[in-house]
């Protein structure tokens, strides 16, 4: 039997747990060849904590990843009911509590560097190519061919992009395909199809130590529990706050971010805030929602597929969910070189509907945190006579948005993969 050679290119989340899943899904179909193709001569550890929601821990129970995952969080994930967010109003000298946002089982905080250096304690040798940058690929009949920067090419039966927001493969995926499925400023028009563009929003980014939050504030709520908007949240095996500060310019959403990126905080906010400033600033990017996810032998999973603003707390799980559903795919006993066109077709079927609406809820979720709503027009930062029970109604708003984070499964969806493929 011909080997079904696999070229993952991205050694990020998505990357990594793709070449995890198929590994322990292996003894199903064990002709798999997988290459990872990586641009950094060295993997980084970018960014900071992650939300896992009970749906991405089964997934990540079922890839054997629970015991070096429990050395690292502070409980053994559940289904009771936990905290996730408490919800107040900080832009005026005295904020004030809105609402507490309890979910069954909570959210689990983790530094995304842990989930990657597990990741890649669990990689065979050899499979990891770095300093190998993707250029360019051209579709065959029965196979793919990869060009990379240094001259170089490889092979492949079924290419998966993981490359993060900035993507090479989706920028080539992209071509001739119509994005436009958002309602958002035209200045969309000014990005090339298949480029992230600029979400309007700056978020200030990083990592407090418990120690120097308590010198400066003592008893702050972050140690032990979450606020918004600015939103933090204890990593306690990290001894840290995450924290993200958000400004958003509405008006620049869909446009080509350029210019200077920093803001400063005014001094008349909150003064919990001001203890958790002094952190890097990011331009939040995103993706206008694609018409799909995979053609013939090409696919697109995490932020190559749906970067997202942070505000469902979604990214890296639903980048899980996709590789989830891909490598039960991929590993299932009718899965070979013949047909992987029609997995792709599976997979775009699948996982293009739901990961693009939760693009769009974290869309409408930043907007309700920065107040943009019916009713809040004339609403300013800094006004202190907003009515409570006015905020109460819009946040319940915003805490129904996150509704399928409990009410579906990312199971169900791999069982629905599997009986298409099996029909």
């Amino acid at each position: 039997m011909d080997r079904v050679r696999i070229a993952i290119i991205g050694a990020g989340i998505s990357g990594l747990t793709l070449s995890h899943a198929l590994d322990v899904f292996a003894e199903r179909y064990p002709s798999l060849q997988i290459d990872i193709y990586e641009a950094s001569s060295v993997l980084s550890e970018i960014g900071a904590g992650i939300n896992i929601w009970p749906r991405t821990w089964r997934i990540l129970k079922t890839l054997g990843l629970e015991e070096p995952l429990l050395n690292f969080l502070p409980h053994i994930p559940d289904d009771l009911p936990r905290l996730v967010f408490e919800i107040r109003k900080v832009d005026q000298p005295e904020g004030f509590h809105i609402l507490d946002m309890t979910t069954p089982g909570g959210t689990t905080r983790l530094h995304r560097r842990t989930l990657q250096k597990i990741l890649l304690a669990c990689l065979p040798e050899g499979r990891l190519h770095l300093s190998r940058r993707l250029s360019s690929y051209e579709e065959l009949e029965n196979e793919v061919r990869l060009h990379f920067t240094d001259g170089s090419t490889a092979t492949c039966v079924m290419l998966v992009g993981a490359d993060g927001i900035r993507s090479i493969v989706r920028q080539s995926f992209v071509q001739g395909s119509v994005q436009d499925k958002m309602d958002i400023p035209t200045a969309i028009g000014e990005a090339s199809k298949g480029d992230a563009v600029w979400s309007g929003t700056y978020a200030y980014r990083g990592l407090v130590p418990f120690e120097k939050l308590e010198e400066s504030y003592p008893n702050h709520r972050a140690i032990e529990t979450p606020v918004m908007h600015v939103i933090c949240y204890p990593l306690p095996h990290e001894r840290t706050v995450n924290i993200v500060a958000v400004a958003s310019y509405l008006e620049k959403e869909g446009s080509i971010h350029s210019g200077p990126q920093s803001t400063s905080c005014d001094k008349e906010e909150d003064g919990e805030v001001q203890h958790l400033i002094g952190v890097s600033k990011w331009a939040v990017m995103s993706l206008v929602p694609l018409e799909r996810f995979s053609r013939g032998r090409v696919v697109l999973v995490g932020d190559a597929a749906h970067g997202m603003t942070p505000h469902q707390g979604a990214g890296a799980g639903q980048a899980i969910e996709d590789v989830y559903v891909l490598a039960s795919l991929l590993s299932h006993k009718l899965s070979n070189t013949s047909t992987i066109p029609r997995i792709s077709e599976i997979y775009d079927a699948i996982r293009c509907p739901i990961a693009n609406r939760v693009l769009n809820l974290a869309r409408e979720a930043g907007h309700i945190t920065e107040l943009i709503a019916p009713g809040f027009e004339d609403v300013r930062e800094g006004d202190a006579d907003v009515p409570q029970e006015k905020l109460q109604i819009l946040f319940e708003g915003l805490i129904n948005k996150w509704k399928w984070v409990w009410n579906d499964s990312a199971e169900d969806d791999r069982l629905r993969a599997i009986a298409m493929l099996e029909e």
